[in-house]
């Protein structure tokens, strides 16, 4: 059975009463007493409901006449659900969400952060002060407060510690919001009915092969593998960071060049992650030497720091040119390696580069991609009309890209195509940070291409992240993996289908049972697309087609395969209000069927 449009349905009639319940609980101010009144302003249509009436309902589900108007279209099992979310602290609401969130000193760290000034800033903007001032401050010291409070850091108890008479929701604000989410819900879920479909399509037009009896390359290791670790020293930055490199134990056993492939990996991730470590062991031991750096500026370490005390963000804005220029120092010294502890014979001239979330922003910047300032700036913008198209958390990282903008030297390097190193010769990008660099940006990218993404991902969606930058590349030998139901992570694929799917549904225990095989499925694809585009070695081919994809996949997170010359169905146009120009046009990138195409 699938899923996929369970997810959108439940939203969509869901979506109203949540937002609701969510910004009335994530606004305050000062600690003095509680809110009276919560202002929903709409112009001459505007409302007032007392806070009482959400009190009580979250107490013990008594919907009075003050809240009626709001939650009578709701099922009794749909608000009870909202109940549930209004009165559970923010733990406890699904496995997924860690337990820090409610710890009161690391919470105060991450909402002093930069990230979480734009996160509060783009907030406050929805959710004002009586006076219609930005809420900023207020979101900040409310969901602070909370996190200390005995009854922990629940919605409604977030509310309680409203100090003034009354807040005030920007309703229009928070209607553009509300309609760009369920649009972008609606355009996922037809891009993985369109997958699907054309998926099936391409599979039905592939060379008969039995995909069935092909070996998971992943779980059939070839050589035997051995690990060392290097400190690299940078001068030119001050830069010192350890790489881990994976390569088979005898490496005489090996025919010809030995390819390498490098891994880059995510936000607040680390080279030692148990799933990149298990990855990188799984691919060199077909031959390959798998290189994992250590980001230091963005890395898991960096993070706890932040939650330490110890510094005041949650990453260097420098990490978006310091982590390309990690990959490039680590292949200079493997030239310098390659005749001492390799034989020569590394294949240095053609390498691969795989990347996970702002690691997939690595991989992309380091092939050739380039920033398109004015577009993000413009997405940035407190006061951009809210469309599809910016309704997007990675904007939370990315835009702390503009902190740059001060430093001329770094954004022309962002921008002209400096970072590039043509070593790079394949491109792997698993759910990747790619807005910032829009259509002329990807399309500077002239090599092998692949991007994997899941259409449930919440912290880079795959219509604005994953989908644009693929119909972006021009290159001819692209890629494009969409999992259903998957998130970012495993554990974020676990938090988003405890909450959306009815909590007797089963859907979490059975992608609990297909975690392993979709991780091999994954690293299976990244060996055979190495060894076709850095070993020319064609026995590889028939892993890259859709019919492999569609024969080996497994409920609930089926894998679809998109390819160069494969049409998608239009999703659905919008339109935006460009920079340039005060009138409303239509924004061709994600959209029009000339782009799909």
């Amino acid at each position: 059975m699938r899923c996929r449009n369970a997810y959108p349905k439940f939203i969509q009639r869901f979506w109203p009463a949540t937002l609701l319940s969510f910004l009335f609980a994530v606004v305050t101010t000062q600690p003095s007493h509680s809110a009276e009144r919560i202002y929903l302003d709409y112009g001459y249509l505007g409302r007032v409901l007392p806070t009482a009436s959400l009190e009580a309902f979250a107490e013990d589900g008594t919907v009075d006449a003050e809240l009626a108007p709001y939650l009578n279209r709701l099922s009794p099992a749909r608000q009870q659900e909202l109940q549930r979310l209004l009165s559970t602290p923010l733990p406890a609401l699904s496995e997924g969400i860690p337990d820090e969130v409610s710890d009161p000193f690391v919470l105060s760290q991450w909402l002093h952060s930069p990230v979480g000034d734009i996160a509060l800033a783009t907030a406050g903007q929805l959710i004002q002060t009586r006076s219609r001032q930005n809420g900023q401050q207020a979101l900040r010291a409310a969901i602070a407060l909370a996190a200390t409070d005995p009854g922990g850091l629940s919605l409604i108890n977030i509310i309680r510690f409203y100090p003034t008479e009354g807040l005030r929701l920007n309703l229009p604000q928070v209607l553009a919001l509300s309609n760009a989410i369920n649009t972008n819900i609606e355009r996922a879920d037809q891009l993985v009915m369109a997958a699907s479909q054309q998926a099936a399509a391409a599979a039905a037009t592939d060379p008969t092969i039995d995909y069935s009896a092909l070996p998971v390359l992943a779980d059939t290791p070839r050589y035997q593998v051995v690990t060392r670790s290097l400190m690299l020293q940078d001068p030119s930055r001050d830069r010192a960071y350890p790489v881990e490199l994976y390569q088979p134990a005898d490496l005489s056993a090996l025919p010809g060049p030995i390819p390498v492939l490098v891994f880059s990996h995510g936000y607040g991730d680390t080279r030692t992650h148990p799933e990149i470590v298990a990855a990188a062991q799984s691919i060199a031991a077909y031959g390959f030497v798998v290189a994992t750096p250590e980001h230091i500026g963005s890395n898991k370490a960096y993070q706890d720091a932040l939650g330490a005390g110890l510094t005041h963000e949650s990453f260097e804005a420098m990490e978006f040119i310091n982590r390309p220029l990690d990959i490039r120092f680590l292949l200079d010294t493997l030239e310098q390696q390659n005749d001492t502890e390799f034989q020569g014979r590394l294949q240095l001239d053609r390498v691969g580069l795989m990347g996970h979330s702002f690691g997939g922003y690595t991989a992309l910047a380091a092939a050739g991609a380039t920033v398109d300032l004015d577009r993000l700036a413009y997405q940035c913008a407190l006061d951009a009309d809210i469309v599809p198209d910016n309704a997007n958390l990675a904007l939370l990282i990315q835009c702390r890209l503009l902190e740059l903008t001060d430093a001329p030297e770094v954004i022309q390097q962002l921008t002209d195509g400096s970072l590039a190193d043509d070593r790079i010769s394949l491109v792997i990008a698993l759910s990747p940070l790619s807005n910032l660099f829009g259509e002329a940006g990807m399309g500077r990218i002239q090599i092998p291409v692949v991007i994997v993404g899941g259409a449930y991902d919440i912290a880079t969606p795959i219509v604005q992240e994953q989908l644009n930058a693929f119909q972006w590349l021009t290159t001819t030998q692209k890629y494009f993996y969409l999992a259903e139901n998957l998130s970012h992570t495993a554990a974020l694929t676990r938090a988003v289908l405890d909450l959306v799917y009815p909590r007797s549904s089963d859907i979490v225990e059975r992608f609990n049972a297909s975690e392993n095989w979709l991780f091999s499925l994954i690293v299976t694809l990244m060996i055979a697309h190495g060894k076709t585009y850095l070993t020319d070695d064609e026995a590889y081919r028939p892993y890259l087609t859709a019919a492999y994809v569609q024969t080996v996949s497994v409920e609930p997170t089926r894998v679809h395969l998109i390819g160069a010359f494969s049409p998608l169905s239009e999703l659905g146009a919008y339109t935006r209000l460009r920079p340039q120009s005060p009138e409303l046009e239509p924004y061709p990138q994600a959209d029009s069927p000339a782009m799909l195409e």
